[in-house]
C-alpha cells in the first residue's frame, strides 16, 4: 500500500512542480493571473489533502499549501516597482 501511495505522490509532485515554475517564470500581467490562480489551486488541494488522515498525504498537503502562499504572494506583487508606498517624506518636520 506503501509503494501505491508513493506511487501516486511522486508524479503529483512533480506535475505541481513543473506548474510552479511555469508560473513564477512568466512575465507582468501574465505572472500575476498564473501565479494566483496555481496558488490558490496549490491551496486548495493542499487544504482538501489534509481531510486524508495519512501521513503523507497530510505533509505533501501542507507543502502544497506552503507552495500555494507563496505563488499567491508572487501574484500580488507590484509590477510597477518604482513608487515606494513607505516613502518618508522629511520636509513635513517642524
Amino acid at each position: 500500500m506503501l509503494l501505491v501511495k508513493l506511487g501516486f505522490l511522486l508524479p503529483v509532485f512533480v506535475v505541481c512542480g513543473q506548474l510552479y515554475l511555469f508560473a513564477v517564470t512568466r512575465q507582468g500581467v501574465e505572472k500575476q493571473d498564473y501565479c494566483r490562480g496555481v496558488g490558490i489551486g496549490y491551496f486548495t488541494i493542499g487544504t482538501v489533502s489534509l481531510v486524508s488522515r495519512d501521513v503523507y498525504f497530510t505533509f505533501g498537503g501542507l507543502i502544497l499549501i506552503m507552495l500555494g502562499l507563496r505563488l499567491i504572494a508572487h501574484g500580488l506583487d507590484r509590477l510597477d516597482k518604482q513608487i515606494f508606498i513607505d516613502r518618508h517624506d522629511d520636509s513635513s518636520k517642524d
